[in-house]
Protein backbone atom coordinates (compact mmCIF):
# COMPACT_ATOMS: atom_id res chain seq x y z
CA UNK A 1 0.00 0.00 0.00
CA UNK A 2 0.99 3.41 -1.06
CA UNK A 3 0.69 5.72 1.80
CA UNK A 4 1.07 9.39 2.06
CA UNK A 5 2.65 11.03 5.47
CA UNK A 6 2.65 14.48 6.52
CA UNK A 7 3.50 16.54 9.86
CA UNK A 8 4.43 19.79 10.46
CA UNK A 9 8.42 20.38 9.73
CA UNK A 10 8.73 23.34 12.16
CA UNK A 11 9.81 21.40 15.42
CA UNK A 12 11.47 18.57 13.08
CA UNK A 13 13.98 18.43 15.47
CA UNK A 14 12.02 17.40 18.53
CA UNK A 15 9.59 15.94 16.89
CA UNK A 16 12.14 13.85 15.07
CA UNK A 17 11.92 10.56 17.43
CA UNK A 18 8.27 10.37 17.05
CA UNK A 19 8.09 11.03 12.46
CA UNK A 20 10.75 8.24 12.54
CA UNK A 21 8.86 6.04 14.64
CA UNK A 22 6.12 5.83 12.92
CA UNK A 23 7.59 5.62 9.31
CA UNK A 24 9.49 2.72 10.91
CA UNK A 25 6.23 1.10 11.46
CA UNK A 26 5.08 1.85 8.03
CA UNK A 27 7.85 0.24 6.80
CA UNK A 28 8.10 -2.87 9.07
CA UNK A 29 4.36 -3.20 8.18
CA UNK A 30 5.45 -3.80 4.30
CA UNK A 31 3.96 -0.90 2.78
CA UNK A 32 5.74 2.35 1.44
CA UNK A 33 5.75 6.19 1.14
CA UNK A 34 4.71 8.11 -1.52
CA UNK A 35 6.96 10.69 -0.42
CA UNK A 36 10.04 10.49 1.49
CA UNK A 37 10.86 13.57 3.26
CA UNK A 38 12.07 13.01 7.15
CA UNK A 39 15.27 12.21 7.14
CA UNK A 40 16.07 14.60 4.60
CA UNK A 41 14.40 17.90 6.69
CA UNK A 42 15.74 16.24 9.91
CA UNK A 43 19.18 16.67 8.13
CA UNK A 44 18.17 20.10 6.95
CA UNK A 45 17.35 21.09 10.32
CA UNK A 46 20.30 19.87 11.87
CA UNK A 47 22.67 21.67 9.38
CA UNK A 48 21.20 24.90 10.77
CA UNK A 49 18.99 25.67 7.70
CA UNK A 50 15.59 26.40 8.81
CA UNK A 51 12.88 27.62 6.19
CA UNK A 52 13.85 31.15 7.00
CA UNK A 53 17.52 30.86 5.99
CA UNK A 54 17.06 29.03 3.28
CA UNK A 55 14.98 29.92 0.18
CA UNK A 56 12.69 27.48 -0.21
CA UNK A 57 10.53 26.68 -3.03
CA UNK A 58 7.25 26.73 -1.65
CA UNK A 59 5.76 26.02 -5.14
CA UNK A 60 7.44 22.74 -5.82
CA UNK A 61 6.79 21.37 -2.06
CA UNK A 62 3.40 21.98 -2.29
CA UNK A 63 3.15 20.32 -5.81
CA UNK A 64 5.38 17.09 -4.41
CA UNK A 65 2.86 16.88 -1.38
CA UNK A 66 -0.16 17.04 -3.58
CA UNK A 67 1.34 14.81 -6.20
CA UNK A 68 1.98 12.18 -3.35
CA UNK A 69 -1.63 12.25 -1.28
CA UNK A 70 -2.90 12.06 -5.00
CA UNK A 71 -1.10 8.35 -5.67
CA UNK A 72 -1.51 7.39 -1.71
CA UNK A 73 -4.32 4.45 -0.79
CA UNK A 74 -4.39 5.94 2.84
CA UNK A 75 -2.91 9.33 4.46
CA UNK A 76 -1.14 9.32 7.84
CA UNK A 77 -0.71 12.64 9.54
CA UNK A 78 1.03 13.48 12.79
CA UNK A 79 -1.07 16.59 14.14
CA UNK A 80 0.19 17.21 17.40
CA UNK A 81 2.29 20.27 16.45
CA UNK A 82 -0.25 22.68 14.62
CA UNK A 83 0.63 23.44 10.90
CA UNK A 84 -1.51 24.97 8.00
CA UNK A 85 0.31 22.73 5.76
CA UNK A 86 -0.87 19.62 7.30
CA UNK A 87 -4.35 21.21 7.72
CA UNK A 88 -4.52 21.41 3.81
CA UNK A 89 -3.41 18.24 3.14
CA UNK A 90 -6.18 16.62 5.10
CA UNK A 91 -8.71 18.88 4.00
CA UNK A 92 -7.59 17.62 0.31
CA UNK A 93 -7.21 14.09 1.23
CA UNK A 94 -11.23 14.27 2.86
CA UNK A 95 -11.63 15.92 -0.41
CA UNK A 96 -10.37 12.72 -2.53
CA UNK A 97 -12.35 10.71 -0.52
CA UNK A 98 -8.99 9.20 0.85
CA UNK A 99 -9.04 7.24 4.21
CA UNK A 100 -7.21 9.47 6.98
CA UNK A 101 -5.76 8.76 10.26
CA UNK A 102 -4.61 11.76 12.01
CA UNK A 103 -2.31 11.01 15.44
CA UNK A 104 -1.30 13.48 18.20
CA UNK A 105 0.18 12.78 20.88
CA UNK A 106 -2.03 11.46 24.40
CA UNK A 107 -3.66 14.99 25.46
CA UNK A 108 -2.79 17.34 22.40
CA UNK A 109 -5.63 16.53 20.08
CA UNK A 110 -8.03 19.20 22.16
CA UNK A 111 -8.17 22.70 20.12
CA UNK A 112 -5.81 21.14 16.46
CA UNK A 113 -7.48 21.97 13.19
CA UNK A 114 -8.62 18.24 13.22
CA UNK A 115 -10.67 18.45 16.61
CA UNK A 116 -13.89 19.44 14.73
CA UNK A 117 -13.37 17.63 11.86
CA UNK A 118 -16.58 14.79 10.76
CA UNK A 119 -15.80 12.95 7.90
CA UNK A 120 -16.28 9.10 7.29
CA UNK A 121 -12.97 9.48 6.32
CA UNK A 122 -10.95 10.53 9.11
CA UNK A 123 -10.21 8.88 12.52
CA UNK A 124 -8.18 10.62 14.94
CA UNK A 125 -6.05 8.33 17.69
CA UNK A 126 -3.94 9.74 20.37
CA UNK A 127 -0.91 8.10 20.57
CA UNK A 128 2.20 7.45 22.95
CA UNK A 129 5.13 4.80 22.74
CA UNK A 130 3.55 2.01 23.30
CA UNK A 131 0.48 1.96 21.28
CA UNK A 132 1.74 3.91 18.00
CA UNK A 133 2.36 0.85 15.99
CA UNK A 134 -1.05 -1.02 17.07
CA UNK A 135 -3.32 1.80 15.96
CA UNK A 136 -1.27 2.23 12.11
CA UNK A 137 -1.13 -1.35 11.61
CA UNK A 138 -5.26 -1.36 12.59
CA UNK A 139 -6.20 1.29 10.38
CA UNK A 140 -4.01 0.04 7.63
CA UNK A 141 -6.01 -2.81 8.35
CA UNK A 142 -9.20 -1.73 8.10
CA UNK A 143 -8.20 0.43 4.61
CA UNK A 144 -6.54 -2.39 2.92
CA UNK A 145 -8.18 -2.15 -0.55
CA UNK A 146 -7.86 -6.54 -1.34
CA UNK A 147 -10.33 -6.69 1.44
CA UNK A 148 -12.96 -3.53 0.39
CA UNK A 149 -15.25 -3.70 -2.98
CA UNK A 150 -14.40 -0.68 -5.04
CA UNK A 151 -17.00 1.44 -6.55
CA UNK A 152 -16.70 3.28 -9.38
CA UNK A 153 -18.77 5.45 -11.92
CA UNK A 154 -19.43 3.75 -15.19
CA UNK A 155 -20.61 5.92 -18.29
CA UNK A 156 -22.67 3.26 -20.61
CA UNK A 157 -24.49 3.59 -23.78
CA UNK A 158 -28.04 2.44 -23.84
CA UNK A 159 -27.22 -1.04 -25.60
CA UNK A 160 -25.87 -1.31 -22.83
CA UNK A 161 -27.88 -0.39 -20.25
CA UNK A 162 -31.07 -2.04 -21.55
CA UNK A 163 -28.67 -5.44 -21.17
CA UNK A 164 -27.68 -5.19 -17.89
CA UNK A 165 -31.71 -4.45 -17.19
CA UNK A 166 -32.60 -7.27 -19.00
CA UNK A 167 -30.20 -9.40 -17.54
CA UNK A 168 -30.77 -8.15 -13.97
CA UNK A 169 -34.32 -8.57 -14.18
CA UNK A 170 -33.89 -12.29 -16.37
CA UNK A 171 -31.39 -13.28 -13.16
CA UNK A 172 -33.14 -11.51 -10.21
CA UNK A 173 -29.57 -9.87 -9.69
CA UNK A 174 -28.91 -6.33 -9.77
CA UNK A 175 -27.00 -4.65 -13.06
CA UNK A 176 -23.62 -4.16 -10.88
CA UNK A 177 -23.82 -7.81 -9.89
CA UNK A 178 -24.42 -8.61 -13.91
CA UNK A 179 -21.46 -6.66 -14.24
CA UNK A 180 -19.58 -7.67 -11.92
CA UNK A 181 -19.96 -11.72 -13.15
CA UNK A 182 -19.46 -10.56 -16.87
CA UNK A 183 -16.32 -8.95 -15.84
CA UNK A 184 -15.06 -11.92 -13.40
CA UNK A 185 -15.73 -14.82 -16.44
CA UNK A 186 -13.62 -12.51 -18.27
CA UNK A 187 -10.81 -12.51 -16.30
CA UNK A 188 -11.49 -16.35 -15.44
CA UNK A 189 -11.36 -17.33 -19.44
CA UNK A 190 -8.03 -14.64 -19.96
CA UNK A 191 -6.42 -16.87 -16.95
CA UNK A 192 -6.91 -20.19 -19.02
Amino acid sequence: MIIHFTASKRDIESEYKNLSKITKVVKELGHTFAREWVEDEHRRALAGNTAADVDLDWKKINEENMSALASADIVIVEASTRSFSVGFQVANAIQQKKPTLVLTRNNSLSGTFGSGIESDFVRFAEYDEDNLADIIEKFIQENTIETKDMRFNFFINRQIYNYLRWAAFKTGKTKAEVLRELVEREIKNRDL
